[in-house]
Protein backbone atom coordinates (compact mmCIF):
# COMPACT_ATOMS: atom_id res chain seq x y z
CA UNK A 1 0.00 0.00 0.00
CA UNK A 2 1.26 3.49 -0.81
CA UNK A 3 1.68 5.55 2.33
CA UNK A 4 3.19 8.67 3.81
CA UNK A 5 6.43 9.02 5.73
CA UNK A 6 8.83 11.73 6.89
CA UNK A 7 11.18 12.72 4.10
CA UNK A 8 13.93 15.19 3.37
CA UNK A 9 11.64 16.60 0.67
CA UNK A 10 9.12 17.72 3.31
CA UNK A 11 9.87 21.26 4.56
CA UNK A 12 10.18 21.99 8.25
CA UNK A 13 6.52 22.53 9.03
CA UNK A 14 4.83 23.93 12.10
CA UNK A 15 1.22 23.26 12.99
CA UNK A 16 -1.30 24.08 15.68
CA UNK A 17 -4.50 22.08 16.10
CA UNK A 18 -7.37 23.09 18.37
CA UNK A 19 -10.88 21.70 18.78
CA UNK A 20 -13.83 22.92 20.83
CA UNK A 21 -17.04 21.06 21.61
CA UNK A 22 -20.27 22.98 21.07
CA UNK A 23 -21.86 23.88 24.43
CA UNK A 24 -25.15 22.13 23.63
CA UNK A 25 -23.64 19.00 22.08
CA UNK A 26 -23.36 15.78 24.14
CA UNK A 27 -20.13 14.87 22.27
CA UNK A 28 -17.69 16.60 19.96
CA UNK A 29 -18.44 15.24 16.49
CA UNK A 30 -15.23 16.75 15.07
CA UNK A 31 -11.98 14.77 14.82
CA UNK A 32 -8.55 15.80 13.61
CA UNK A 33 -4.96 14.68 13.05
CA UNK A 34 -1.80 16.72 12.43
CA UNK A 35 1.70 15.39 11.74
CA UNK A 36 4.07 18.13 10.53
CA UNK A 37 6.94 15.65 10.17
CA UNK A 38 4.96 13.72 7.55
CA UNK A 39 3.23 16.73 6.04
CA UNK A 40 -0.19 15.17 6.74
CA UNK A 41 -3.15 16.99 8.26
CA UNK A 42 -6.86 16.17 8.37
CA UNK A 43 -10.18 17.28 9.87
CA UNK A 44 -13.56 15.56 9.87
CA UNK A 45 -16.98 16.74 11.01
CA UNK A 46 -19.56 14.08 11.84
CA UNK A 47 -22.97 14.72 10.28
CA UNK A 48 -25.34 16.17 12.87
CA UNK A 49 -28.87 14.81 13.00
CA UNK A 50 -27.70 11.37 11.92
CA UNK A 51 -26.41 8.30 13.71
CA UNK A 52 -22.94 8.19 15.30
CA UNK A 53 -21.41 11.20 13.56
CA UNK A 54 -18.63 11.26 16.14
CA UNK A 55 -17.75 7.63 15.38
CA UNK A 56 -17.76 8.28 11.62
CA UNK A 57 -15.41 11.26 11.94
CA UNK A 58 -13.10 9.46 14.35
CA UNK A 59 -12.91 6.33 12.17
CA UNK A 60 -12.11 8.44 9.11
CA UNK A 61 -9.34 10.38 10.85
CA UNK A 62 -7.85 7.20 12.32
CA UNK A 63 -7.69 5.67 8.83
CA UNK A 64 -5.84 8.73 7.52
CA UNK A 65 -3.49 8.83 10.51
CA UNK A 66 -2.37 5.25 9.85
CA UNK A 67 -0.78 6.46 6.60
CA UNK A 68 1.80 8.44 8.58
CA UNK A 69 5.17 6.91 9.31
CA UNK A 70 4.93 4.07 6.78
CA UNK A 71 7.01 3.53 3.60
CA UNK A 72 7.28 6.59 1.37
CA UNK A 73 5.90 7.20 -2.09
CA UNK A 74 5.62 10.08 -4.56
CA UNK A 75 3.17 12.90 -4.04
CA UNK A 76 0.53 11.58 -6.45
CA UNK A 77 0.70 8.13 -4.93
CA UNK A 78 0.25 9.64 -1.49
CA UNK A 79 -3.00 11.18 -2.64
CA UNK A 80 -4.18 7.90 -4.13
CA UNK A 81 -3.42 6.13 -0.84
CA UNK A 82 -5.28 8.82 1.09
CA UNK A 83 -8.38 8.58 -1.09
CA UNK A 84 -8.29 4.80 -0.88
CA UNK A 85 -8.15 4.85 2.93
CA UNK A 86 -11.09 7.23 3.23
CA UNK A 87 -13.08 5.42 0.53
CA UNK A 88 -12.71 2.16 2.46
CA UNK A 89 -14.15 3.81 5.57
CA UNK A 90 -16.99 5.25 3.49
CA UNK A 91 -17.83 1.84 1.99
CA UNK A 92 -17.88 0.27 5.44
CA UNK A 93 -20.20 2.90 6.88
CA UNK A 94 -22.58 2.69 3.94
CA UNK A 95 -22.63 -1.11 4.11
CA UNK A 96 -23.70 -0.84 7.75
CA UNK A 97 -26.56 1.42 6.68
CA UNK A 98 -27.69 -0.99 3.95
CA UNK A 99 -27.69 -3.84 6.47
CA UNK A 100 -29.92 -1.87 8.86
CA UNK A 101 -31.46 1.14 7.07
CA UNK A 102 -33.85 1.78 9.94
CA UNK A 103 -30.83 2.93 11.98
CA UNK A 104 -30.07 5.83 9.58
CA UNK A 105 -26.76 6.66 7.90
CA UNK A 106 -23.55 7.46 9.76
CA UNK A 107 -21.54 10.05 7.85
CA UNK A 108 -18.87 12.68 8.12
CA UNK A 109 -17.05 15.29 6.12
CA UNK A 110 -13.36 14.69 5.42
CA UNK A 111 -10.67 17.16 4.40
CA UNK A 112 -6.95 16.43 4.27
CA UNK A 113 -3.85 18.42 3.38
CA UNK A 114 -0.74 16.65 2.09
CA UNK A 115 2.52 18.60 1.78
CA UNK A 116 5.63 17.10 0.20
CA UNK A 117 8.44 18.82 -1.65
CA UNK A 118 7.13 21.91 -3.45
CA UNK A 119 3.54 20.68 -3.56
CA UNK A 120 0.51 20.99 -1.31
CA UNK A 121 -2.65 19.04 -2.11
CA UNK A 122 -6.12 19.09 -0.63
CA UNK A 123 -8.45 16.09 -0.80
CA UNK A 124 -11.97 16.48 0.54
CA UNK A 125 -15.58 15.32 0.70
CA UNK A 126 -18.16 17.61 2.28
CA UNK A 127 -18.00 21.19 3.53
CA UNK A 128 -14.99 21.29 5.82
CA UNK A 129 -12.62 23.82 4.28
CA UNK A 130 -9.00 24.56 3.43
CA UNK A 131 -7.95 28.20 3.22
CA UNK A 132 -4.60 29.54 2.07
CA UNK A 133 -3.19 32.86 3.24
CA UNK A 134 -0.67 33.97 0.62
CA UNK A 135 0.91 37.43 0.48
CA UNK A 136 -1.81 38.80 2.79
CA UNK A 137 -4.63 37.47 0.58
CA UNK A 138 -6.97 34.67 1.66
CA UNK A 139 -7.95 31.98 -0.85
CA UNK A 140 -10.50 29.18 -0.45
CA UNK A 141 -8.81 26.08 -1.88
CA UNK A 142 -11.59 23.52 -1.32
CA UNK A 143 -15.12 23.82 -2.68
CA UNK A 144 -18.08 22.86 -0.52
CA UNK A 145 -19.96 19.73 -1.55
CA UNK A 146 -23.34 21.20 -0.60
CA UNK A 147 -26.50 22.39 -2.30
CA UNK A 148 -28.08 25.85 -2.07
CA UNK A 149 -29.81 24.87 1.17
CA UNK A 150 -26.54 23.77 2.73
CA UNK A 151 -27.27 20.04 2.55
CA UNK A 152 -24.21 17.90 1.87
CA UNK A 153 -24.09 16.38 -1.62
CA UNK A 154 -20.96 14.34 -0.93
CA UNK A 155 -19.56 12.98 2.32
CA UNK A 156 -18.01 9.87 3.81
CA UNK A 157 -20.53 7.09 4.43
CA UNK A 158 -23.64 8.41 2.67
CA UNK A 159 -23.43 6.66 -0.72
CA UNK A 160 -22.01 3.60 -2.47
CA UNK A 161 -19.10 5.60 -3.88
CA UNK A 162 -17.43 8.87 -3.02
CA UNK A 163 -16.42 11.56 -5.50
CA UNK A 164 -13.51 13.38 -3.86
CA UNK A 165 -12.51 16.92 -4.58
CA UNK A 166 -8.78 17.34 -5.13
CA UNK A 167 -6.58 20.37 -5.75
CA UNK A 168 -2.80 20.66 -5.93
CA UNK A 169 -0.75 23.84 -5.88
CA UNK A 170 2.90 24.81 -5.65
CA UNK A 171 3.87 26.25 -2.32
CA UNK A 172 5.35 29.70 -1.90
CA UNK A 173 7.42 31.08 1.00
CA UNK A 174 5.16 32.46 3.71
CA UNK A 175 2.11 30.35 2.83
CA UNK A 176 -0.21 29.62 5.76
CA UNK A 177 -2.82 26.86 5.44
CA UNK A 178 -5.96 26.81 7.58
CA UNK A 179 -8.08 23.65 7.81
CA UNK A 180 -11.42 24.09 9.55
CA UNK A 181 -14.79 22.49 10.12
CA UNK A 182 -17.87 24.53 9.26
CA UNK A 183 -18.45 25.61 12.84
CA UNK A 184 -15.71 28.23 12.50
CA UNK A 185 -17.61 30.25 9.89
CA UNK A 186 -20.77 30.26 12.01
CA UNK A 187 -19.23 32.92 14.24
CA UNK A 188 -17.07 34.94 11.85
CA UNK A 189 -16.78 35.76 8.16
CA UNK A 190 -13.92 35.29 5.71
CA UNK A 191 -12.85 38.94 5.93
CA UNK A 192 -12.28 38.57 9.66
CA UNK A 193 -10.55 35.25 9.09
CA UNK A 194 -8.17 36.87 6.61
CA UNK A 195 -7.42 39.81 8.90
CA UNK A 196 -6.70 37.58 11.88
CA UNK A 197 -4.51 35.24 9.83
CA UNK A 198 -2.47 38.20 8.62
CA UNK A 199 -1.76 39.26 12.22
CA UNK A 200 0.55 36.30 12.92
CA UNK A 201 0.76 32.53 12.82
CA UNK A 202 1.57 31.42 16.37
CA UNK A 203 -1.59 30.99 18.41
CA UNK A 204 -3.79 31.59 15.37
CA UNK A 205 -5.91 28.45 15.80
CA UNK A 206 -6.79 29.41 19.37
CA UNK A 207 -7.54 32.99 18.38
CA UNK A 208 -9.81 31.95 15.52
CA UNK A 209 -11.87 29.63 17.68
CA UNK A 210 -12.15 32.21 20.46
CA UNK A 211 -13.36 34.81 17.97
CA UNK A 212 -15.88 32.43 16.43
CA UNK A 213 -17.29 31.56 19.85
CA UNK A 214 -17.50 35.27 20.70
CA UNK A 215 -19.31 35.76 17.38
CA UNK A 216 -22.01 33.29 18.38
CA UNK A 217 -20.96 29.87 17.02
CA UNK A 218 -22.45 27.08 19.13
CA UNK A 219 -21.22 24.30 16.85
CA UNK A 220 -18.22 22.04 17.31
CA UNK A 221 -15.19 23.83 15.86
CA UNK A 222 -11.83 22.43 14.79
CA UNK A 223 -8.97 24.44 13.31
CA UNK A 224 -5.51 23.34 12.15
CA UNK A 225 -3.00 25.96 11.02
CA UNK A 226 0.08 24.89 9.03
CA UNK A 227 3.08 26.89 7.89
CA UNK A 228 6.74 26.39 6.99
CA UNK A 229 9.43 28.03 9.05
CA UNK A 230 11.72 30.49 7.24
CA UNK A 231 15.08 28.90 6.42
CA UNK A 232 16.96 31.06 8.90
CA UNK A 233 14.64 29.89 11.72
CA UNK A 234 14.56 26.28 10.49
CA UNK A 235 18.26 25.92 11.10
Amino acid sequence: MDTLTPSSTVPLLRAEAVTRQGPHHPVNQDSHFADPACGLFTVADGMGGHRDGDLASRTTVEAVSRLAGLPASGHDMQLIALESAVAQVSSGLFAEYLAAPEQDVSGTTSLSLVISGPYASCVWAGDSRLYLLRQQHLFLISEDHADAAGRLTCAVGIDESIDFGRRTLERMPGDVFILCTDGLLKGMDETMLANMAAEGTYGLADRLIARSVAGGSNDDITVITVWAEPHDQAR
